[in-house]
């Protein structure tokens, strides 16, 4: 079945009215549509262990329901800050 819309019949439209538009409509039903070849990738991570006495942990998990951050994005945080503030002081940034 061929396309029988146009991308260019589309008139200009908000946020709210595309969402509401590409809600009710789907790429594949207009001329000339095709699959994009972008990708988003992350660059790769290493993990770490770490024994932590079980009073920090429990600090950790109050802190982490009070703020609603995930434990380990938690700590990651505090880690990258932590990181940030050294590279400052040796002036790598």
């Amino acid at each position: 079945m061929k396309p029988s819309k146009k991308l260019s019949d589309i008139p200009p439209m908000n946020d709210e009215e595309l969402e509401n538009f590409w809600e009710k409509n789907q790429p594949e039903d207009f001329e000339g549509w095709q699959k994009g070849t972008l990708r988003f990738t992350r660059p790769p991570k290493k993990l770490i262990q770490l024994r932590l006495d079980p009073r920090d942990v429990r600090i950790i998990d109050r802190e982490s329901k009070r703020s609603g951050i995930d434990r380990a994005q938690l700590v990651r945080s505090w880690v990258r800050e932590k990181i940030s503030h050294i590279e400052k002081q040796e002036g790598h940034i």
